[in-house]
């Protein structure tokens, strides 16, 4: 196994840890207050949170399908992440419908991410599309996925303490 391979299941068992984690804190929150609570005063609430993740998890799963069919991975909405979530009404919604729907997009893409070959250097090299910054590869998803998992879930407990 080569030592990229071994980054790639690093990151594949860091995105995991991190669906489990968040998974058990927002489902294990006991106070109904700590919902209404927001990140800051403009920031988000947990369930808005939990959308975004979906949102996210969903765009990277058709997107890495389509890098690794050689189709042009989907286009972004052109808004903001703000304008997207704002626009959703996640604020409003239920947390916990929002993690259930989270964890059966996380699922899939986790285990899609995990069964392409570690050591096929091209394949995690393959970039998307020249709007998605062209040279953006799957790798660079892959180490995305993880680190954008571990910011919100730092994000929940900010808002739980809070």
């Amino acid at each position: 196994m080569s030592q990229l391979s071994r980054y790639r299941n690093w990151q594949l068992m860091a995105m995991e840890k991190n669906m489990l984690n968040i998974e058990h804190i927002v489902s294990t929150i006991d106070d109904p207050a700590i919902f209404d609570k927001r990140d800051g005063g403009d920031g988000w609430n947990i369930s808005e949170v939990l959308g975004h993740l979906g949102d996210t998890d969903s765009y990277f799963l058709a997107r890495a399908r389509a890098v690794i069919e050689g189709v042009d991975p989907p286009a972004g909405s052109g808004r903001s992440v703000d304008e997207r979530v704002k626009d959703a009404g996640y604020a409003e919604q239920d947390a916990m419908d929002l993690l259930q729907r989270w964890l059966k997009v996380k699922a899939p893409y986790q285990e899609f991410m995990a069964s392409l070959p570690k050591d096929d250097a091209e394949l995690w090299e393959r970039p998307g599309r020249p709007a998605d910054g062209g040279g953006f590869t799957l790798n660079d998803q892959l180490v995305l996925s993880a680190y954008h998992d571990l910011d919100h879930l730092h994000q929940i407990i900010k808002i739980i303490k809070s």
